[in-house]
């Protein structure tokens, strides 16, 4: 609460100094805030408290005055009952001095504002014998003073107001005790108000504005960088503590600068070893992806040379056999030919996917785009994939809305994408004589309705099986290169773990995306969704992206060959 009055007291400050000349407004400086404020302070307790005896002086000199005036009235009343009223002359003043007596009739009929004053206050109060005004004429105080001329009626013995006398009259002593009475007050107020505010000044500068600029130059000093800079204050109050404090703040930071000193030199260490690390890791990675690259396309030659002979000694085993030959030395040269067959094409294929791969990593996947019918390629990839599904008992079912449009894509990556959604499918599905009922398998394609979060246009290609499924957690994890469900040394499905990674980078490069939505026991859906047009800008950032990576993976000076 103190703080929040001070932070008030210090805005209606600054409020009230936007109407002072520039160099009081602003930013004043504390030590005129404090003689701001305490000058006013004091300005205004000593008008307060001269203000109680001016106008008690006043009072005194007012009653005298009335005191005067009434023993003035009172011996002319005296000395006005020795002379017959008759043979006096109505104009002369009555008892030496300015007396006039008027009755009721006469005094009301005067236009006078003083005489109307006067019998109000008589009528109001039927005890009250004077009234009297005073005014300064000039330096002269001028005194009106009224008498009441009252008599006895019976039988109630009620004073009845017949008349009033008047007097007016000068004072010069008057005048003068109050003009001298005004100016000792004055001298005695800019005494005091000289001695508060010299006081006031010394003990400011000394108990408070001095240790508050001893404060400011440590502070000063300290931002400037000189930790060891301390404040020496002994006032023995709290601004000796608060530099006590502010001197152990200090103490403490230095110990906290040269520990973190220390911590910089062993983190500098650590940087130093983590570069040689990461120098060692991006030679690795180089390595790993020149290795990859050459000796994946080395091994591809002569595989496809053993495939090729395969096939051709397999051609001659099947003409023999058509030609009569049923030996048994036959049927088996045949089975050992189809499983080499087999095994090559399953190699050739790792290969083929080890060099897709690095090709995507190197940043060299070049984008075609043009018109795909999303149907007439999801139909031909259903009829590609049917001797397999046959094989296992695996239906597969084409689903295409009516209102899915043409779009602009890479035909091929867009191909490779879907293909694999649906060998993958077809291969985790268990076979039909293991089952008892047949799989299925389900294309779909459709469109999506526009959104405020995706106002572009966009299409769906999504398979579906009725597989196992795939446990939540391992949805994330079959997106990673060279991660398979399962991946122990005894695991049922042969493959690189490569396949839905390839398709993750491919969506990218397409400027789509891949959802997965599967529950254990129910199947799966491999979705990818793709935007009916390519954007160029967003192309060029995917490029710049994948040059970046390549780059970060040691590959972007090596070209990948298909």
């Amino acid at each position: 609460m103190p703080k929040v009055g001070l932070s008030n007291w210090s805005q209606s400050l600054r409020a009230w100094t936007q109407g002072l000349p520039r160099p009081w407004r602003a930013d004043l400086s504390l030590a005129n805030k404090c003689l701001l404020l305490f000058g006013g302070s004091v300005v205004l307790i000593v008008l307060v408290a001269l203000s109680a005896p001016w106008f008690r002086m006043t009072a005194l000199v007012e009653a005298g005055a009335m005191d005067t005036s009434r023993r003035l009235v009172d011996a002319a009343l005296m000395m006005e009952g020795q002379v017959d009223a008759a043979h006096r002359p109505q104009t002369e003043p009555l008892g030496g001095i300015d007396l006039r007596r008027l009755t009721m009739d006469q005094a009301r009929a005067a236009d006078d504002d003083f005489i109307a004053r006067a019998i109000r206050a008589f009528e109001r109060n039927p005890e009250r014998r004077d009234f009297q005004r005073s005014f300064w004429d000039g330096g002269t105080r001028v005194y009106e003073y009224a008498r009441a001329v009252r008599v006895t009626v019976a039988p109630e013995l009620s004073r009845e107001l017949t008349g009033i006398v008047l007097l007016e009259r000068t004072s010069i002593g008057a005048a003068k005790r109050l003009i001298v009475n005004l100016l000792f007050l004055i001298s005695s107020g800019s005494l005091v108000l000289g001695l508060a505010t010299l006081v006031f000044y010394l003990v400011t500068h000394h108990l408070i504005l001095s240790p508050v600029r001893s404060l400011k130059y440590t502070a000063e000093r300290v931002r400037q960088g000189h930790l060891d800079t301390r404040s020496d204050i002994q006032t023995g109050d709290e601004f000796q503590e608060l530099a006590e404090t502010f001197n152990l703040m200090l103490s403490d930071m230095s110990s906290s600068h040269e520990q973190l000193r220390s911590i910089n030199m062993a983190l500098d260490v650590k940087l130093s070893e983590l570069a040689k690390a990461n120098s060692a890791l991006y030679e690795a990675a180089r390595v790993k992806g020149e290795f990859l690259a050459s000796v994946s396309h080395e091994l591809r030659t002569p595989l496809n040379s053993i495939i090729g002979f395969a096939e051709l000694l397999l051609e001659i085993a099947n003409a023999e056999q058509k030609a009569g030959d049923d030996s048994t030395r036959l049927a088996k040269r045949i089975r050992y030919v189809e499983n080499i067959v087999d095994a090559s094409r399953r190699l050739l294929e790792m290969i083929e996917t080890l060099l897709e791969m690095a090709k995507i990593e190197a940043g060299k996947v070049e984008l075609r785009v043009e018109p795909c019918v999303l149907g007439e390629l999801c139909e031909g990839l259903a009829g590609l994939v049917y001797p397999l599904a046959e094989s296992k008992g695996v239906d597969v079912r084409l689903e295409v809305g009516d209102d899915v449009p043409v779009i602009e894509t890479d035909v091929k990556m867009l191909h490779q994408i879907i293909f694999n959604f649906l060998s993958n499918a077809i291969k985790f599905i268990e076979a039909e004589e293991q089952t008892g009922r047949r799989g299925l398998v389900t294309v779909r394609v459709e469109r999506l309705p526009t959104t405020e979060h995706a106002p572009d246009e966009r299409v769906r290609v999504s398979v579906l099986d009725s597989g196992p499924g795939i446990a939540k957690e391992n949805q994330r994890r079959i997106f990673n290169q060279f991660e398979q469900v399962d991946s122990g040394l005894q695991r049922e499905h042969q493959g690189t773990g490569l396949g839905l990674a390839i398709c993750r980078e491919l969506a990218a490069i397409l400027q789509g995306e891949i959802q997965l939505v599967s529950e254990v026991g129910t199947g799966s859906m491999f979705s990818v969704i793709l935007p009916t047009r390519i954007s160029p800008d967003r192309n060029k950032e995917i490029e710049l992206e994948a040059e970046f990576r390549a780059s970060l993976s040691g590959r972007g000076e090596r070209r990948s060959e298909a």
